[in-house]
């Protein structure tokens, strides 16, 4: 492995000694179990992904295929010191007990030490490769990427982006850590600041996005709804996760029972669900475990589209089958409130109520969300707010497949409150030994407040032998708030 340096200006102490990053990871496959492949992620899973159907058709030969992901690999790790590895996934016995579940096992999945410090770079690697394969990812003249984020997508879109040698404009909030977006002028991105508009809902960042696309950029972002090919690189999150599993249990099809997942812009859940669901198909996996979407109190549009939805349905149901428009004004009214008419313990009982759900039920009840998106899925009314700052996109682009795993496992989603996650970032850091940042901790922030909800119901939240996942999906960085200080 090469071990370079990833230097910035006011932060040596995060960037200045990539051999300590190396050495933490090092040590993590005693505690944290790792796979063992001499091909790199994407060479290994090449055949799964969505861009090897070229292959298939005929498009592209698979030598062709395995050299541009070589090559693309390397190119990454020329800029960053390393290429694409599976990173750790094991039981965290010492986390599971602080966690209120210590007759459970709890399993990380450790992204901090992947590529540009998060899993992000899994999904904009897949979309240059598809760029790559297409022979759309060059040329004289080539207009630029263009992405919208508030931190570590932009970061690793840069990271690629240099990597394919081409130019790459990035939009952001205007409280995006400052450390970062140095970083991203050194890798040569363009760095747009973008004031929110109190008139205008929705992400500023996202809007100028999609003006520049408009203008003839391409887009390079984490939202499968303008880079689908964005979801495709992010499911060998979830197949390194099964891999790990398999050899653990001694064969398939393994067991996973549920999955803590946040949410954001939904590319990380969606990519998540859909990998889980393909290792099912193959039979490596016995079932999808339940899931769980994991959303802010003060940003949780994904879990209000999941609300209105279920409430719908359980009207419905409790009327006979009326139709459903009789009710929608006042569901959809209730539901424009930030706090809505739900909590977790409700969101809890109703789908319990609901499940299991037959597969006709459960293709209609999709079918709703697709036909009328925007009846369900609406940009948060106030400026989203969170300790998690990383997950708080104004809607969740990607989110019809999260809701349909919810809704197909048993789960739901829940809302964590700032207490939540902050003890969850304090937890991580004192149980784990993981550098991860709040919003890559705050998928445990989920099982808290599950726990949470199901105090004085009679009912565990997590029952005794369950497998549980948390993904802890970055790293920490300059200015993101110490958790042994900012936590209760």
């Amino acid at each position: 492995m090469v071990v370079g340096t990833y230097l910035l200006s006011s932060s040596k102490n995060y960037y200045n000694c990539r051999a300590d990053v190396e050495s933490r990871r090092a040590r993590l496959p005693s505690r944290f179990g790792s796979m063992e492949a001499a091909q790199s992620t994407f060479e290994h899973y090449a055949p799964r992904l969505e861009t090897y159907r070229l292959v298939e058709a005929g498009t592209v030969s698979a030598e062709a295929a395995y050299r541009a992901i070589r090559d693309l690999d390397e190119a990454v790790g020329a800029v960053e010191g390393r290429g694409f590895e599976p990173t750790p996934f094991g039981p965290a016995p010492e986390l599971a007990a602080a966690a209120g579940i210590g007759d459970s096992e709890l399993w990380v999945k450790d992204e901090t030490g992947n590529v540009s410090g998060s899993h992000k770079a899994r999904h904009l690697f897949g979309v240059a490769l598809t760029h790559r394969l297409e022979d759309a990812d060059a040329g004289t003249g080539a207009p630029p990427y263009a992405i919208a984020s508030c931190g570590n997508a932009a970061l690793a879109a840069a990271v690629v982006a240099r990597a394919v040698g081409r130019p790459i404009d990035v939009f952001v909030p205007t409280w995006a850590n400052e450390a970062v977006l140095s970083r991203i002028s050194e890798l040569g991105g363009r760095v747009v600041r973008c004031e929110r508009d109190p008139g205008v809902p929705g992400d500023p960042a996202h809007h100028a996005m999609l003006a520049a696309i408009e203008a003839g950029a391409v887009p390079f972002s984490c939202q499968g709804t303008e880079t689908p090919a964005t979801i495709d690189g992010g499911r060998t999150l979830a197949w390194e996760m099964v891999d790990v599993l398999v050899g653990h249990d001694g064969g398939r099809p393994a067991r996973l029972d549920r999955l803590f997942v946040q949410v954001g812009g939904g590319a990380l859940a969606t990519a998540a669900v859909t990998g889980l669901a393909d290792a099912v198909a193959r039979g490596d996996l016995d079932r999808l475990p339940r899931v769980h979407a994991v959303q802010p109190e003060g940003n949780h549009p994904l879990v209000r589209a999941w609300d209105t939805l279920v409430l719908e349905l359980r009207t419905q149901q409790r009327s006979g089958g009326r139709d459903r428009d009789y009710f929608m004004d006042r569901i959809v009214s209730a539901q424009a409130a930030p706090q809505g008419t739900m909590d977790n313990r409700l969101r809890s009982t109703i789908a319990q109520e609901t499940a299991p759900m037959s597969d006709d039920r459960l293709q209609e009840s999709v079918g709703r969300l697709r036909y009328d998106p925007e009846r369900y899925m609406r940009a948060w009314e106030q400026e989203p707010v969170s300790y998690a700052s990383g997950i708080l996109d104004d809607i969740t682009y990607d989110w019809i497949d999260v809701v349909e795993a919810m809704l197909a496992s048993g789960g739901w989603p829940l809302v964590a409150s700032e207490d939540n996650f902050r003890r969850a970032h304090r937890l991580a850091h004192e149980h784990t030994g993981i550098d991860v940042c709040p919003t890559g901790a705050s998928g445990l922030g989920g099982l808290l407040a599950l726990n949470a909800a199901s105090e004085g119901t009679g009912s565990p939240g997590v029952s005794p032998g369950e497998r549980v996942a948390v993904l802890f999906t970055g790293r920490m960085r300059p200015g993101d708030p110490d958790p042994l200080v900012s936590a209760p």
